[in-house]
């Protein structure tokens, strides 16, 4: 059985001649991200063609979707195929409307026309009273070029721009709720988005199996797809080892060595800049002053946005996404290396001094020739995992 779905956008309908790039960016999502065999662009909306049930609540860029039945663009056929639909998806409800849109104004009848047309038919036939402030049951009418979609109940979705059309961005990537959330925030702006995740494991293939690849899943499903970069960071731990003096800025020196790799990722990559999931003043590592010491170790941008988030915000957001459950899982992360109590305020003349005894660039070298990305794809039957490849040392 064929489905059809009518998908409208929000703020993409305000790009002026731009437009049609963001429309078809969506579209090509819409069939990566699910088992869409065609999408159509109308005026204002784009018509989905399917084989099989799909939901659509998972693509950036859309506004809400409805499952459609398209008929001929005939007042005696929208009659016909209104009632139809009413009474098979009217069920229980106490009251209902119609609701016209026209966008083909060659159609003989005015929205108003329509509606109290259909509605006087539906109102003779079902019983049930009309209610145009509150309805329980509205019957959608759309009619475009040449054809009319029927529908009743609308499907929310992530709104925001299709993710890709902004450009690629490379997130540094924990595997808590906070990178999480970044990341999604990020592709609801638009971007292709990559993730670099530091890990402590003998082999990347562990990282994937345990908590870092499950929640890397779960935000791949809000992507046509996503890449994580695993990166170990064992040369910088032996690195340190005997530096007990320096224990206060190793949070700081660490959080640059992670951004300067990413920042190497994000050029091999064609990457336009990093994000993370910082918040100011959260934790120790989030002061100002080390945040900006860590945006002074590259020659990029580090988008945060999350930055003036609550704590309860970032989490009732990530309980949304279905993140949470993963994200709280115990894990061995990059922070266990850390002090228990780090400097709040980097002092950069002494962390640039660190990082050239432990020889900074040679380990961050040392860690890229190591790393190994895992692509994660959306399905309609869930997210794929691609063959590793490894990423070339430069």
């Amino acid at each position: 059985m064929a489905h059809l779905y009518v998908v409208h956008y929000g703020e993409i309908g305000l790009k002026g001649r731009n437009r049609p790039d963001f429309e078809i960016q969506l579209a090509d999502n819409i069939r990566a991200q699910h088992a869409v065999q065609r999408v159509d662009r109308l005026r204002g909306r784009l018509i989905a063609h399917s084989e099989r049930a799909v939901d659509l609540s998972d693509v950036f860029g859309i506004a809400w979707w409805a499952h459609a039945r398209p008929v001929e663009a005939s007042v005696d056929a929208i009659r016909q195929e209104g009632m139809a639909l009413a009474k098979a998806e009217i069920g229980e409800a106490e009251s209902f409307a119609v609701r016209t849109s026209r966008a083909d104004k060659s159609f003989p009848l005015r929205s108003q026309e329509l509606e109290r047309l259909v509605g006087g038919d539906l109102d003779e036939a079902l019983d049930v009273p009309v209610d145009l402030d509150d309805p329980a049951f509205t019957l959608h009418i759309e009619i475009a070029e040449g054809s009319a979609f029927l529908y009743g109940r609308r499907h929310a979705g992530p709104r925001g721009l299709p993710a890709g059309i902004s450009g690629k961005l490379i997130g540094l990537y924990s595997a808590g709720i906070d990178s999480a959330v970044a990341a999604y925030l990020m592709g609801k702006r638009g971007a292709a988005v990559e993730l670099v995740h530091f890990h402590a494991m003998a082999a990347a293939e562990h990282a994937d199996e345990r908590k870092a690849g499950r929640l890397a899943r779960r935000i791949a499903g809000y992507f046509p797809s996503i890449r994580v970069h695993y990166v170990p960071y064992h040369h910088f731990q032996v690195a340190t080892l005997g530096l007990d003096r320096h224990q206060r800025q190793e949070l700081v020196v660490f959080r640059r060595f992670m951004a300067r790799a990413a920042a190497r990722l994000a050029e091999r990559q064609g990457a336009l800049a990093l994000f993370s999931g910082d918040n100011l003043g959260q934790v120790a590592s989030q002061t100002l002053e080390n945040l900006v010491a860590v945006d002074q170790s590259i020659g990029r941008s580090i988008f945060r946005p999350l930055i003036a988030y609550d704590k309860q915000e970032i989490i009732d957001l990530g309980k949304r996404l279905g993140f949470d459950q993963i994200a709280n899982e115990p894990y061995k992360d990059c922070c266990s290396i850390i002090a228990q109590h780090p400097a709040t305020r980097a002092n950069l003349t002494y962390v640039q001094a660190i990082e050239d005894e432990i020889g900074i660039v040679d380990l961050i070298q040392a860690s890229l020739a190591e790393t190994v990305t895992y692509e994660y794809v959306a399905t309609d039957d869930g997210v794929a995992v691609r063959p590793m490849t490894a990423i070339p040392a430069s």
